[in-house]
Parts: C-alpha cells; structure tokens; sequence
C-alpha cells in the first residue's frame, strides 16, 4: 500500500474495517507468536495521501459495486483458523478475523464476489453477498478461499454448496490450497481456472 500511495501521489479513500489496525499474530503449538498485521503505521500511511473509512457496515462504491462489511458466520463447516490471535493487554484472544471482507460486482447477469482471503468462509461470504444486494444468481467467485490444510469433509461441503447455489465460473488464489483447487477443477472442469498473478479477467 505504501508503494502505490507514493506512485499515485494524491488523496485515495481507503475503505477497511477497524479491527485492520488490531495487533494480529499468527501462533503455532511449540512457536513463538509472530507479528502478521499491516506492517506500516496509519501516520505514514496518512501522511502519504490514504483516507481510511473505517467501517463495519457494507459501502456503495457504484451503483454496481459494494464491500460486504462484517460477514456473518452461518454454515456449521466453516470455522476460523485458531492459530491467528490478537495481542491484547492480559495476552492472547482468538482473531473473529471481523475484518475479513469482498467486494460484489453486480453485473446485470449475476453477482461477481471477489475474495479477499475468505478467513469467515467463502460460502458464507456469499451467502452476505446475495443478501446485501437480494440478487441471488452468482456468476463468478474469484480469490482466496481459505481452504488449505481444510479436512475433505469442508471441501466437500463447500464444493457442494458452491454447486448448490449455482456459481457458473470459479477463479481460485493463494490460500484456497492444492488439494482443494485439485478437487474444484475436477468438480468444475472448464468453468474452473486458477486466479494467479497476470489473469485478465472480463465481467
């Protein structure tokens, strides 16, 4: 973010939850916790032209385009990542990771949900999407979905319900994990296709 605040060299309204600026760690059995938050401070970030709008709430940004705010929990299977905490005065709580959001592009033709890194569950994710814009078809999902090191039985679940509400293409990144980009691609085939670096993709 502070690169591309010094190349755009203006004023840009950053919109993000509050909870961004908790002090987030990531601790595993037998390991020291390590720092995993936003690692510039708000002053330098501020100083460079970012405008935060801190909120839990969704945002309009168009008429077409809007964040989801904080997204509910809903489904039994999808469940935080108990290694991420947050580092407060008498030690260590679980992160709800309320931060956590999407943007949801309504095309005409269907939602289009872009992922951040779906830590609250892609499913629920998308089932915040359909009822902040009460439009049900979803035609595309692109992003993280957090699925790695997930058991079989989640993606299972996730997969059918991915197929129960209908996704006609299905874009993946970074923490969806092997296994169960393996598993969306066979279940998905042609309307299945990895998200990476350089992908153009047309809405």
């Amino acid at each position: 973010m502070r690169e591309v605040l010094r190349k755009i060299n203006k004023e840009v309204e950053i919109i993000a939850h509050p909870d961004i600026w908790a002090a987030k760690y990531g601790r595993r059995p037998g390991h020291e916790a390590r720092y995993a938050g936003i690692p510039f401070q708000r002053r330098e970030l501020e100083n460079l032209g970012a405008r935060f709008t801190l909120t839990t709430e969704p945002v309009k940004i168009t008429e077409a385009v809007t964040t989801t705010g904080e997204i509910p929990m809903v489904t039994g299977y999808e469940e935080l990542n108990q290694t991420l905490v947050v580092k407060e005065e008498d030690g260590y709580r679980t992160d709800l990771l309320l931060d956590d959001q999407a943007i949801i592009i309504n095309t005409g033709q269907g939602l289009v949900v872009v992922l951040g890194c779906a830590h609250r569950g892609i499913i629920n994710t998308i089932y915040h999407a359909q009822n902040i814009t009460g439009e049900k078809k979803i035609n595309m999902v692109l992003g993280g979905c957090h699925l790695i090191g997930a058991t079989e039985e989640r993606i299972r679940s996730t997969i059918g319900a991915l197929k129960e509400l209908g996704v006609e293409r299905i874009g993946v990144s970074h923490c969806t994990g092997m296994d169960a980009a393996v598993v969306m691609a066979q279940e998905f085939g042609e309307n299945f296709f990895f998200n990476n670096a350089g992908t153009r993709v047309e809405i």
